[in-house]
């Protein structure tokens, strides 16, 4: 940072005083958490390296870092990475940033989705937002997923964003309340992937990027749809892993993000 914009930073903070993304208190510096939110946050460390379901254990894990459920039934995506565990102050922030237009989230969220996901985003050749219909679309005017992969993307200089591969053709109810199966019926013939980024993701290393790893049947179909196009590998990269499915908080606001 350049000494004018220190100066004109430290002159906003004194006419505007920094607070905490999450609750609103103030802070020491601008676009962080307070100290109490902070505590509140699961950084996701000793997980699956398959599907980023936190381990009660190293142990647990086989020699390839999975779980024995993905040990034995493994996703379609070869590698998931989560920056925290959807809980407390991390499912505050990922709630902000999709319904109260709160983009100034995404700085935060993504810093630490880069240093979750580094090894990933360094071999990534491409970078794929998981989509939203568009009726929701003109309704909240911007997809938190490709919000998301936008500002990866300028940390993965040689992986090319492709917003618009994947396309929702038609709306769902929202899935929070529904068990895996009712969600992968409910999501069938969903997901396309657009024709013309069929070229684009053929035989490429692709990092598929969404804001909520839940029950993964989203990202399973849309993973599908990019390895049926040639890609070589599909990762998952995301803000949150939530470990307990959980249809609403108590103040009835929905938490699932695979809508």
């Amino acid at each position: 940072m350049t000494p004018f914009r220190k100066l004109a930073r430290a002159g906003l903070d004194f006419l505007f005083p920094p607070i905490c993304l999450a609750c609103s208190a103030e802070t020491g510096s601008s676009g962080l958490v307070c100290a109490a939110c902070f505590t509140g946050l699961s950084h996701l460390t000793g997980a699956c390296t398959r599907c980023a379901l936190p381990l009660p254990a190293p142990d647990y894990a086989d020699s390839r870092g999975y779980c024995p459920t993905c040990a034995q039934s493994p996703p379609l995506w070869h590698a998931a990475r989560a920056a925290f565990q959807y809980e407390a102050t991390a499912r505050r922030l990922v709630l902000q940033l999709k319904y109260a237009d709160r983009l100034d989230i995404t700085p935060f969220l993504t810093r630490a989705m880069r240093q979750g996901g580094a090894d990933i985003l360094a071999e990534a050749e491409c970078l794929v937002p998981v989509p939203l219909h568009r009726h929701r679309f003109w309704h909240r005017r911007f997809n938190q997923a490709a919000i998301l992969a936008r500002v990866l993307s300028r940390s993965a200089p040689q992986a090319r964003l492709i917003p618009d591969a994947l396309i929702r053709t038609r709306a769902t109810k929202t899935l929070a309340r529904l068990d895996p199966g009712e969600r992968r019926r409910a999501l069938e013939d969903v997901f396309v992937l657009r024709p013309a980024a069929r070229i684009r993701v053929a035989g490429r290393h692709v990092v598929l990027v969404d804001d909520i790893l839940t029950t993964g049947a989203t990202a399973s179909i849309c993973a599908s749809r990019l390895l049926q196009a040639g890609a070589r590998r599909v990762d998952l990269l995301v803000a949150a892993r939530a470990v307990k499915h959980v249809a609403s908080d108590p103040g009835g606001d929905i938490i699932d993000a695979e809508e």
